[in-house]
């Protein structure tokens, strides 16, 4: 789409929307800036947009805004269902994700990153590698800048890498990655998007607009990606810890493999592997698959990867006190991805899990639970009904606090040398905290405090 002399209005003034809405500014756009809350931007980013010549408005979200409206570009966290976004579809006003303004402005291809878990570690990963090609690369989405920033910044011959959640998948048109990552899909965001169905059909708009000639990794031990293989338009390269692949990548005897035709290269060993869990291997053999079809050299690969010690709050040893090792898993925001982290250790768990509840059945979670920890701290919110459904499959070592500060001094005290104290929370934050990255600063700012005393 030309975008100059459009009058385009941005729903939603967080770091997206303040991205797109500066963006299309540049280009000449009218634009105007809305959120229903009353927003204080700060003097820099005000001035910027103002300059910009954005029009914002917010404390209100009336109908009238739509007037004379050519597009809407819509921010991530802003639910199809509102009665703005009601009134313009009634009225046949064209709304997208700011994914699609990217794309539409993007000189250089884009390699996007979606699942339900993973995705900052592998776009983290899949970027470290493509940078060491000598490459122009940047990172945006969910990760980094807003990815239409990135996308407006990004000269000719080099990669934008973009991390996705289906939020902002919902709502592309042409947006078309060069290769796309599927990881994982397990439930979450239900309550955005109702079913299962819904959330799967989002996740696969990553790959919907592909050609012959791109690439989508899925996860063949994932049943659900798995079965996105068929009818896919683009070259399916299958990953896999439990058997060979044809094309993509695998795991055996402790070694990562990429293949094409049926050609196996080895890449990477475990001795030279240093973030922990199969997930991770997971993560690793996705970026193995795609950067290997792109033809990225394999010795560059492997280094990149051995060099690559993960991404803070994710699994992040934060430090050991008197033989107590303190981990920082706090963007685990469901319960799939407290599994993972659970299964990463063969020491006794201390768990601190709780949060804002996203409402996820929580059964089998918590019979999970019961046989890989030692204790359970539960917090925030979901608390209470955390707690319930522990009990209804027989857990008995549970404790409950107010605080980030009383859950890791209470961890500590559980402890023995050799234990674990874990923060994987299975929740949002918002109930305690602005996002997963404040609450991961908290728990590892009372770590610290207590070092200091011990």
């Amino acid at each position: 789409m030309e975008y100059g002399d459009k009058c385009i209005l941005v729903l939603g003034a967080g770091a997206s929307g303040i991205g797109a809405a500066w963006v299309l500014g540049q280009l000449k756009a009218n634009v105007i800036l809305n959120d229903y809350k009353v927003v204080d931007f700060d003097d820099e980013t005000r001035k910027r947009l103002e300059a910009a010549g954005v029009t914002i408005i917010t404390g209100r979200q009336d109908n009238d805004l739509l007037d004379g409206v050519d597009r809407i570009i819509i921010s991530p966290g802003i639910s199809l269902s509102i009665p703005i976004v009601q009134a313009a579809m009634e009225r046949h006003i064209e709304i997208v994700s700011e994914v699609e303004l990217a794309y539409d402005i993007c000189k250089s291809p884009i390699l996007g990153v979606t699942g339900t878990n993973g995705k900052t570690t592998t776009t983290t990963l899949l970027t470290n590698v493509m940078t060491a090609t000598g490459l122009p690369v940047k990172v945006g989405g969910n990760i980094g800048d807003s990815l239409s920033e990135v996308a407006y910044s990004m000269p000719e011959g080099g990669y934008v890498v973009a991390e996705l959640s289906s939020y902002q998948l919902e709502t592309i048109k042409d947006f078309r990655a060069l290769g796309a990552i599927v990881l994982n899909v397990s439930p979450d965001h239900l309550a955005r998007h109702k079913t299962m169905e819904n959330y799967i059909a989002a996740k696969k708009r990553i790959f919907s607009n592909q050609l012959s000639a791109d690439f989508v990794v899925l996860n063949g031990d994932d049943s659900i990606v798995a079965a996105m293989a068929e009818g896919t338009p683009s070259q399916v390269l299958m990953i896999s810890q439990h058997g060979e692949v044809h094309c993509g990548a695998y795991y055996k005897s402790g070694t990562c493999y990429a293949v094409k035709d049926g050609v196996s290269r080895a890449i990477i060993s475990d001795d030279d592997i240093h973030v922990q869990g199969s997930h991770n291997i997971e993560n690793i053999l996705a970026v193995i698959a795609l950067t290997y079809a792109l033809g990225v050299d394999v010795a560059l690969i492997g280094k990149v990867i051995s060099d690559f010690r993960g991404v803070e709050h994710r699994l992040e040893d934060v430090t050991t006190i008197h033989g107590v090792r303190f981990y920082n898993d706090s963007k685990a925001t469901n319960t799939d991805s407290v599994i993972k982290a659970l299964e990463a250790f063969t020491e006794p768990v201390i768990l601190l899990a709780g949060g804002h509840d996203k409402m996820t059945p929580l059964d089998d979670f918590m019979a999970f639970v019961k046989e890989h920890t030692k204790e359970v701290i539960f917090m925030g919110e979901a608390a209470e009904r955390f707690e319930v459904a522990a009990k209804e499959v027989g857990m008995s070592r549970i404790h409950r606090v107010t605080s980030m500060k009383e859950a890791v001094e209470l961890g500590y005290s559980l402890a023995t040398p050799g234990d674990i104290v874990l923060l994987s929370p299975a929740c949002a934050s918002f109930d305690w905290y602005g996002s997963f990255e404040e609450r991961g600063d908290a728990f590892k700012h009372w770590v610290h405090t207590l070092e200091e005393r011990s």
